[in-house]
């Protein structure tokens, strides 16, 4: 078997789910592969937390995809061979909701006989999801791969009210993160949250501090999207600024033509 194969079988592992066969194959190869048993111990903590999770369908980020779409093709990748499966944590964590999912409909059927109680319950365990989703969030986005922090972005996006931990995170994805993928990510993900006056301000201040002309233009984006006027002055120091990429300055142009419309 191959090191991804491996990798295939640490949900089933998790969750017993092997046969015996199976997993005296696994343990042996966990005896031998220091890589397999340190990915094991990252994600067993995360699933020993996983409780009673509801089923969604991931929100389309179509302004993240298509900038990241845009870097690929600004930054060519020489030709590699063909994918194989790429099982990380965030699509473990999506095997782990589908296993509990027949646990929910078991807890909310149980619940119908009583209103009032199945109510209150349902709100509680809504609190602990969201809970489940910012602690998986952060534990991504702290993952030197940045593969898992675009997941920890993805998970974040999922939270109804960030705890400011999280938003910390987010923003130091967007100044900070060197993958200009990550930026872009949070910035999607920021903009669903941009009902929090820090996060409308932290916006603005993030387009002076960026060296990519894609997160700039992506930004200058999210500004317009959200109707945020106070971005002016920031709009007014890049269009004017002949330092600044060509394509940013025009779209800074655009954005505060756009702003001054609203």
């Amino acid at each position: 078997m191959t090191q991804d194969e491996y990798r295939l079988l640490i949900p089933q592992y998790l969750s017993g789910q092997l046969t015996q066969d199976e997993n005296r194959i696994f343990a042996e190869q966990l005896a031998v592969n220091a890589d397999l048993r340190i990915e094991l111990e990252e994600l067993r903590t995360l699933w020993e937390g996983l409780a009673e999770v509801p089923e969604e369908q991931p929100s389309l980020t179509m302004r993240a995809r298509f900038y990241q779409k845009l870097n690929a093709l600004s930054h060519p990748r020489p030709a590699a061979e063909p994918r194989r499966a790429n099982w990380n944590v965030g699509s473990l964590w999506q095997v782990a909701l589908a296993l509990f999912i027949f646990v929910l409909g078991i807890y909310v059927g149980r619940g119908k006989s009583d209103e009032v109680g199945h109510t209150a319950q349902l709100a509680q365990m809504n609190a602990q999801v969201q809970s489940l989703r910012e602690i998986v969030a952060l534990s991504l986005l702290d993952r030197q791969s940045a593969t898992s922090r675009l997941e920890g972005v993805s998970w974040s996006s999922r939270v109804d009210k960030p705890n400011e931990e999280l938003l910390s995170a987010l923003l130091n994805a967007l100044n900070q993160d060197s993958n200009v993928n990550v930026r872009l990510s949070s910035i999607n993900a920021l903009e669903g949250f941009s009902q929090n006056s820090q996060v409308r301000q932290a916006l603005i201040d993030s387009i002076l501090r960026q060296d990519s002309p894609l997160v700039q233009i992506a930004l200058i984006d999210s500004l317009v999207q959200i109707h945020n006027r106070a971005a002016e002055p920031a709009l007014k120091t890049l269009a004017t600024n002949t330092e600044v990429d060509p394509a940013v300055r025009q779209r800074a142009e655009w954005g505060l033509q756009k702003l001054s419309y609203q």
